[in-house]
């Protein structure tokens, strides 16, 4: 009877002190289970900013185009200076930004220089910036270098807020850069330093494959700033769609594109043709 009170007294006695302390546990338990509960949530947040990291870092592989075109008194940087510039931004995929329906998509100006100066430029601007209209454009403009390149930046701005983000892109881009660097250097400071000239996947098409390279659709070579931008990007998006492979893989378009441009030539021809000939009123009447 002793030994059987004695054993219900400390198995009681282990039923106290057990429960005391899962009493004492509970708290420490509970605070745990929050633990882990917050740092499964901290872990979700964490993982859902690392998934909006590595959408920026994709982002930023896309990051927007600068196409800006300058016409030149010259083509000495030191000496010769911008007279019309244009610019036009576009996303990673050459998709047009500026959406204003009241504007015309860019920004475009024309620099004012005194006749004095229009008349020293060589023979070839001469001739083509005075065929184009913009010899007297020039020479009536009101705008100074300074207020051309605040208002350009502010353009860019509205659209590529962040430095060291756009891309500048034209062709022949490195000389349009050089003037700038002198004329508008607080444009260049707000760009990225890298640059997609057009004009170097042209010449690398030419030697890398040339067939292709023969069947490229040619400029105008309007030579107004804002014409010279949209046929770069024109440009850019063929070369993307056909280029990059090589000849074999291009062969059934350049096929095809030979046929076009032969069917293209016949027709011109006919049509200069018919327009040499007299017509049949004046062959009668002779």
């Amino acid at each position: 009877m002793f030994l059987r009170g004695l054993f219900r007294s400390g198995r009681g006695s282990v039923r106290r002190l057990w429960n005391g302390k899962a009493a004492q546990e509970a708290p420490k338990m509970g605070a745990a289970n929050l633990k882990g509960t917050e740092e499964s949530k901290t872990e979700k947040v964490d993982t859902a900013a690392k998934n909006k990291m590595g959408s920026t870092r994709m982002d930023r592989s896309l990051k927007p185009i600068v196409w800006i075109d300058c016409e030149m008194t010259g083509l000495d940087h030191k000496n010769d200076q911008i007279i019309e510039i244009c610019c036009i931004i576009t996303d990673g995929n050459l998709n047009i930004l500026d959406k204003d329906p009241n504007g015309d998509n860019c920004y475009e100006s024309v620099l004012h220089c005194d006749k004095s100066v229009m008349d020293q430029m060589n023979e070839w601007c001469i001739e083509h910036h005075g065929s184009s209209g913009l010899t007297a454009k020039v020479i009536n403009s009101k705008k100074t270098r300074e207020q051309v390149e605040s208002e350009l930046l502010q353009y860019i701005q509205k659209f590529i807020p962040d430095k060291n983000v756009g891309i500048l892109a034209g062709n022949s881009i490195h000389m349009d850069r050089l003037f700038m660097l002198k004329d508008f250097p607080k444009v260049i400071d707000h760009l990225f330093y890298r640059l997609i000239d057009v004009s170097t996947i042209m010449e690398v098409s030419k030697r890398h494959n040339s067939e292709l390279a023969s069947v490229v659709p040619k400029k105008e070579t309007a030579h107004t700033a804002k014409k010279d931008i949209l046929e770069s990007i024109s440009q850019l998006k063929w070369y993307m769609e056909h280029y990059l492979k090589n000849s074999i893989e291009t062969s059934k378009f350049v096929g095809l594109r030979k046929k076009e441009i032969i069917f293209e030539e016949s027709n011109k021809r006919k049509l200069e043709g018919n327009n040499d000939e007299e017509p049949e009123s004046k062959k009668t009447k002779n």
